[in-house]
């Protein structure tokens, strides 16, 4: 009797579910990309087909009621109960330190690093890039940004060390490259391994891909420090402050990671900190045009919204923000320079030309922006 009341209750509760978990969907939304799925209006010849089955069949599976809170359910017991990532797109690694694997791949050369006669060309093209920049009165300046899995890299799971291969990596071949050239860069790797300890704040949390504000602050400083150095434009004097929150409540995207896994508990295996910079006394806010990757947002766009620069455009991966980002534009691709009509406008207004690079990203360096620019070099006039 026990087993015929218990399969009634199971089967009247899968009844109901789409009804309650409608509801319940209204509170609990998912992180990430979430695919949409028309449906399509059946015809003689999409039946016969199939197509419009399997439409039906994928628009039932996206839209049904209760879906999100099965995901959620599902990616909490997965994480909770299995130590187990619901994202294939994230390893969890020691001490629940999460990582987007191919950092992890360039990292322990899991991935073959490109050989010296791609360094070579690309510091070429660099060196070519920045005598166009010469000669329409600009500066040309590459920042280098870290990795976590060099910085955490005793948190990285054991079974990828086996995988791995001794040699240079990538970074580490394309700073042996750079420094034999006359190209001013910044090292954010470099500085942070001879300085981590004047700043409380970690490098890195467990639950993102992206170095922590304080230090992408702090490094963003540093290369302000470098262009007033080393160039014609003085940028002032800037401080920071740096401080542990009282809320604990990370800022994007501190959690990155953390939320792509779409869990009901919040995180709370870090202590998070917030920064402030201000620029204290004048600088001589030349325009500034930046491309690069999401590592810029808690660097570059800090100085920018601090009134070190004007900042013309913040190209950052297929999105950019000009006229100090009052405006955005989206692309279709991370090198679909093409949409951006009048990126020559921005480029030809700009004193200043920063290109940041993530270390485990210079084999693809700036998705060809810098072969943009030397085919189109009336664009930097």
């Amino acid at each position: 009797m026990r087993r015929e009341k218990l399969f009634i209750f199971c089967f009247l509760l899968m009844l109901i579910f789409p009804v309650c978990g409608h509801y319940a969907d209204k509170y609990v939304s998912l992180n990430g990309v979430t695919e949409t799925t028309e449906l399509s209006h059946p015809s003689i010849s999409n039946v016969l087909d199939g197509t419009f089955q399997e439409n039906f069949g994928t628009y039932i599976e996206n839209h049904f009621g209760g879906r999100n809170l099965l995901i959620k359910m599902r990616s909490q017991l997965l994480y909770s109960g299995f130590n187990s990532s619901p994202n294939k797109n994230v390893v969890i690694g020691k001490k629940q330190y999460l990582f987007e694997p191919e950092y992890i791949y360039k990292e322990l050369n899991i991935y073959p690093p490109a050989g010296d006669d791609y360094f070579d060309e690309l510091i070429s093209k660099l060196e070519s890039l920045q005598s166009l920049c010469k000669e329409n009165g600009k500066e040309l300046y590459i920042f280098v940004t870290p990795s976590k899995a060099f910085f955490c890299k005793d948190m990285i799971p054991e079974k990828y060390y086996s995988l791995g291969n001794d040699g240079e990596n990538n970074y580490q071949r394309f700073i042996r490259h750079i420094k034999d050239s006359d190209l001013k860069f910044f090292d954010s790797h470099d500085y942070i391994c001879n300085h981590e300890d004047e700043i409380e704040a970690p490098i890195f949390y467990s639950t993102g891909i992206h170095w922590s504000h304080p230090w992408g602050n702090k490094c963003a400083i540093e290369l302000a420090d470098l262009i007033t150095a080393s160039g014609k434009y003085n940028l002032g004097t800037i401080a920071q402050k740096v401080k542990k929150k009282k809320n604990n409540e990370p800022t994007n995207p501190d959690s990155d990671l953390y939320d792509s896994l779409n869990l009901f508990v919040k995180p709370d295996n870090d202590d998070y900190y917030k920064s402030k910079i201000k620029l204290e006394g004048e600088s001589s806010c030349p325009n500034v045009f930046l491309r690069g990757g999401s590592f810029m947002g808690q660097s570059l766009g800090a100085l920018g919204r601090a009134g070190v620069w004007n900042t013309t455009a913040h190209f950052e991966n297929n999105y950019c923000f000009i006229n100090n980002y009052s405006e955005t534009i989206t692309l279709s691709g991370f090198d679909a320079y093409s949409e951006f009509d009048n990126i020559g406008e921005y480029l030809g207004k700009s004193d200043i030309i920063i290109l940041e690079v993530n270390e485990a990203a210079t084999p693809n360096m700036s998705w060809e922006f810098i072969d943009y620019l030397l085919e189109n070099s009336q664009l930097l006039q």
